[in-house]
């Protein structure tokens, strides 16, 4: 073989290994989040036009209704889901001081909506300490 031949087969094998490499996980959507996922934000309607905006940190458990949520609180009241987004989707949201427990069976009777998703990160875990 010709040593431009061989330069050429090395760059298409370089091409076709470079093309394929993406991971695997690349191909597949990320799963939507869950009152169980850590890290979701929550809008939870108190009445009309007034939402409580809560974010789970921690679940013990399997995910079951039964299952307790740690769930950080949020002192702004959005008035809509949509608004609710938006203000989630702000990196300067301000946690209310303490953590709530709940079973995931009190979400059963209430009107509420996974609105955003974050990893949290270690400021934001520490800011609910």
């Amino acid at each position: 073989m010709s040593p431009r031949r061989a330069a050429m087969r090395s760059l298409s094998l370089a091409a076709i290994a470079w093309l394929t490499s993406a991971c695997s996980a690349d191909a597949i959507p990320e799963p939507e989040p869950t009152l169980y996922t850590r890290g979701a934000f929550l809008a939870v309607a108190r009445s009309e036009g007034d939402f409580e905006v809560l974010r789970t940190l921690a679940v013990l458990g399997q995910g079951t209704p039964e299952e307790i949520l740690f769930l950080g609180r949020y002192g702004e009241r959005p008035g809509s889901y949509e608004e609710a987004k938006v203000l989630c989707q702000r990196r300067d949201l301000l946690p209310a001081p303490g953590v709530t427990l709940r079973e995931g069976s009190w979400f059963t009777d209430r009107d509420w909506r996974v609105v955003w998703f974050r990893t949290l990160s270690t400021e934001e875990e520490s800011a609910f300490r």
